[in-house]
């Protein structure tokens, strides 16, 4: 089993010792490295407790905007946003400006975003939140997601930035869990060129990315405790590669929408391509990198649709089995596998090999324990990453990505270990 990729790194650094001046080789290349991952770090649209607010090029469709007709919708729009909810009721509110600005073309719809500012979107999203006589919001979950991903596809990437920024809802929240003061969100640099397989940045840096624009070896839990979130996606990618490009999508002005699924129905969530970033570092699931610039920032995306499903990000690191992750990514209901059953390795293969995506959790409370001789973390997911039935043995793939030991990033498994060290295996259709 191959560790993909970045391996060249582990591999040297083990070797280094027994090569001559192979220490003095791999300290250059570490400088090198270094130098290289560091530079544009300070041009990254990096905003410290808020989100970036930048103008980028754009090319929208439909008409040219009439300004007139934006000025005199505006400011209709605005006097009904600042009307009173007490007299007329915030749901009556929202769904008139809603009437008014549907029917303008994107240029002319972007002028009123811009023209209503912070202060505008703040006062929108305010009245989102107003609670009804039974002590409801005014806008259920599905009406209001459905408004965010209208305008965050339609307007500029400036106005979908002014609403990142100025409607706290179209963003799920973020508390890093640190005082340091050094949390916010960036946008990460690009646009990214494919070279032989490799990506480069606009600046013609190297960039190690896979061979597909999405795919399963791009994966790097990150700070969030989403193992159970980010290794489904992994499984399902696995068994299906064809899953990903019918579920994420980057827009025309640069947003993302990705398709999760509630109780079976399809859940589009379009977003600001803004991500949690701290201490020098994306805050949130990579692939293979800690660095902002690089292109794999789509588990990142993936990441964040969750926790704007469920409201914050606090909410996806608790988390659940990832029977529910399956469920929500492919809309399927999923099975349990038998853990004692004598062919439980056969019956693997076979799910396997109908395309089913399998995800397994081991034992524990915390993950900050090991188990096996240290080659599995404790009540961690991982995703069934292969099976050889001869052998009577099977193969989990650890979602830390690189950022896990060799010894942790897989782990072979015989028929008498899994029921000493898994408590549940759960699959799914994918196809």
């Amino acid at each position: 089993m191959g560790y993909h990729r970045n391996n060249w790194r582990q591999v040297a650094g083990k070797a280094a010792p027994f090569i001559p001046g192979g220490r003095e080789l791999m300290a250059a290349v570490d400088v090198v490295q270094g130098i290289s991952d560091t530079v544009g770090r300070s041009q990254l649209q990096y905003v410290r407790g808020g989100h970036p607010l930048v103008e980028l090029p754009w090319q929208p469709p439909g008409p040219p905007p009439n300004p007139q007709r934006a000025e005199a919708v505006g400011r209709q729009a605005w006097d009904i946003l600042f009307a009173s909810e007490q007299q007329y009721s915030a749901r009556s509110l929202l769904d008139q400006v809603g009437n008014l600005l549907m029917p303008l073309p994107p240029t002319e719809l972007d002028l009123v975003i811009r023209r209503f500012g912070t202060q505008g979107l703040e006062r929108w999203d305010q009245l989102t939140h107003v609670e009804d006589e039974h002590g409801e919001p005014a806008y259920d979950w599905p009406r209001q997601q459905a408004l965010f991903n209208w305008l965050l596809r339609t307007v500029s990437p400036y106005g979908a930035m002014l609403i990142g920024a100025g409607m706290t809802c179209s963003q799920p929240n973020d508390d890093p869990g640190c005082d340091c003061g050094d949390h916010g969100w960036v946008l990460p640099e690009g646009p990214f060129a494919k070279v032989d397989g490799a990506y480069v940045t606009e600046n013609w840096q190297w960039v190690s990315g896979a061979t597909e624009a999405l795919s399963w070896q791009d994966m790097d839990q990150g700070i969030y405790g989403t193992c159970w979130l980010l290794t489904s996606m992994q499984a399902v990618l696995q068994a299906n590669p064809q899953h990903a490009p019918r579920h994420f999508r980057q827009e025309a002005n640069g947003t993302v929408t990705i398709t999760l699924y509630d109780e079976g129905r399809p859940d589009p969530i379009t977003m600001v391509p803004d991500l949690p970033y701290g201490h020098g570092r994306l805050w949130g699931a990579t692939g293979h990198t800690e660095d902002a610039r690089y292109a794999e920032t789509w588990p990142g995306y993936f990441e964040k649709a969750a926790a704007q499903g469920a409201g914050n990000y606090v909410d996806v690191v608790h988390g659940g089995p990832p029977a529910e992750a399956l469920a929500m990514i492919t809309g399927r209901t999923t099975q349990k596998l038998d853990l004692n059953s004598p062919w439980l390795i056969q019956e693997i293969a076979d799910r396997k090999s109908r395309g089913q995506a399998l995800v397994a959790t081991t034992a524990g409370t915390s993950d900050r324990q090991k188990l096996a001789g240290g080659r599995l973390a404790q009540s961690h997911a991982y995703f069934l990453k292969d099976v050889d039935p001869a052998g009577g043995r099977m193969c989990l793939g650890n979602p830390w990505g690189d950022g896990a030991t060799r010894k942790m990033w897989e782990c072979w498994l015989t028929l008498q270990e899994v029921g000493s060290y898994l408590v549940q295996i759960d699959a799914v259709d994918t196809w």
